[in-house]
């Protein structure tokens, strides 16, 4: 993938100022895509476009909006199209935790972890889906990538962070729904599953992370922690032509914790 496959497309990253989003960012520059920085905190994604433009000569708008928000993700939209006559590529990276086992979790938490992790992503692909489906590309018109979680797989399912676990399904649900609806308008709809990665939700602390681990009894066959440049891997070989004709999948990056589950 040497070739400079993104040059002249648009990339969207929602939570792009730290974590998976990030590293995406920097990877869809590195292959010559200008850059939509999306999140709720400015100096982050500000900090994102430095590190970018240290290395690449890419046009960048930073997009302050909360997601959750649709008069917020409408006001992106414009601004988006206002600057740039595009948008290939669209990420549904940003999500919280939050919410502990389902039934005991406050009505707050479950609004806040499900109208981020949700009605986030749906009000953004809502926002932008009409337009990439026009665009001129071949043979793909637009592709949109969703980062979901092993917490909301069968095997994954987790009781300790049963909202999460809801949100993330729904959100696998989403990718294949989209897959379905859009397919027809050459857009493909994919969706990054990660396990243990080495991010801000785990504090960016190995330590910790191998505590909770040994806590939970968790066994990855690979027994490695995950980098956030592994998931951004994966996330360019979905933007490129090598992925055109995946639609609907929902790749499972862990080191083979979720399929270990019962049986080492």
């Amino acid at each position: 993938m040497g070739e400079q496959f993104l040059d002249g497309k648009v990339a969207l990253v929602t939570g792009a100022g730290s974590g998976f989003g990030r590293e995406m960012a920097i990877a869809f520059a590195s292959k010559g895509a200008n850059l939509v920085l999306n999140d709720i905190n400015i100096e982050s994604i500000n900090e994102t476009r430095e590190i970018i433009l240290k290395s690449h000569k890419v046009d960048i708008l930073l997009a302050e909006a909360d997601i959750s928000d649709e008069k917020q993700v409408e006001i992106m939209r414009k601004d988006v199209y206002q600057k740039f006559d595009n948008l290939f590529l669209l990420v549904n990276n940003a999500g919280i935790r939050g919410g502990s086992s389902s039934l005991k979790t406050k009505i707050n938490d479950y609004n806040k972890v499900m109208d981020v992790n949700v009605k986030g992503a749906w009000n953004v692909t809502k926002a932008f889906y009409r337009k990439m489906s026009k665009q001129k590309f071949k043979p793909i018109a637009g592709k949109v990538i969703n980062i979901t979680s092993c917490a909301g797989t069968d095997s994954g399912l987790n009781p300790f962070i049963g909202m999460y676990s809801v949100s993330k399904a729904a959100l696998i649900a989403f990718t294949k729904l989209w897959a379905l609806e859009l397919g027809q308008s050459n857009i493909t709809v994919n969706a990054i599953c990660p396990g243990i990665f080495l991010t801000p939700i785990y504090n960016n602390d190995p330590d910790f992370i191998r505590e909770w681990i040994k806590l939970r009894n968790i066994k990855i066959p690979l027994d490695q922690i995950g980098e956030a440049k592994q998931v951004a891997d994966v996330a360019l070989f979905l933007a490129s032509p090598a992925s055109d004709y995946i639609t609907g999948q929902n790749i499972i990056i862990d080191g083979g914790m979720t399929l270990s589950i019962n049986k080492l």
